[in-house]
Order: C-alpha cells, then structure tokens, then sequence
C-alpha cells in the first residue's frame, strides 16, 4: 500500500512547456504507472495534444473545462467523470470564460504531440459547438 497525505511534490508546481496558457498542478500520487494529479487551469489553458498508454480519468471539482480528441470535443463540468482509452489523442483545458479543476488519473506513460493551434481552439466555442 502506498499513502500520501497532501502534496508529493510540495507547492503547487507552474505550468510545464506542454501547457499553453497559465496551470498549476500538484501531485498527489505517483506509484506504478499511476499518476494522480490536481490540476487547476486559468481561463484559456490547455495542454498539447498526448495520450496515455492505459488511459485517463479525469473527475471534475469545479469550474467548466474542455477535453478534444481527433473526433471532436467535450464540454465538461463540477461533477463530470471522464474516461480516454489507452492511446487516444487528446487535450484539455478550462473554456475561454471559467477556471476548471479537476483530478487527472493518469495511467501508464505520457506520449506527448504537438501544440494545440489557437485557431483550433477557439473553433471549439463558436455558435452551435458545443
């Protein structure tokens, strides 16, 4: 079994280069190809394109956030769980008008791709997308 109280890493940590826009995120477990993180992104904020060799949960604690995959995308909100499959590109983020925190279960390792284009982005919030 393994334990932790609080944050692993101490302080919230800054964005990392995978992130455009402003994010914090602690971690609070990290064990076995898990990862859990706390994630809070600022108005904006979205990660790079990725996948995860076994997946990711996500369970969402407050705010409204996005997550895109290469079929499309998903509002989500406080209260939402959401699941990406082994190997699925993705990203997420909090929406133009809202901070979202949520926790990130992240399983396996992190394959990371290319930035997410800010027009690509911004397409996701026109009349009748979401």
């Amino acid at each position: 079994m393994q334990f932790e109280r609080g944050r692993v890493a101490g302080p919230s940590v800054p964005a990392p280069a995978t992130i455009t826009g402003d994010m914090k995120m602690d971690l609070r477990l990290k064990a076995d190809g898990v990862g859990v993180n706390g994630v809070v992104f600022q108005p904006g904020a979205r990660t790079f394109w990725h996948s995860h060799t076994h997946g990711q949960i996500f369970l969402v604690s407050f705010g409204r956030g996005i997550v895109g995959t290469r079929d499309g995308h998903q509002v989500i909100e406080a209260g939402d769980v959401l699941y990406t499959p082994p190997g699925e590109e993705h990203w997420h983020g909090a929406t133009p008008d809202s901070f979202v925190a949520y926790t990130a279960i992240s399983l396996g390792t992190t394959v990371w791709g290319e930035e997410l284009p800010e027009s690509d982005y911004r397409e996701c919030f026109c009349q009748n997308a979401v």
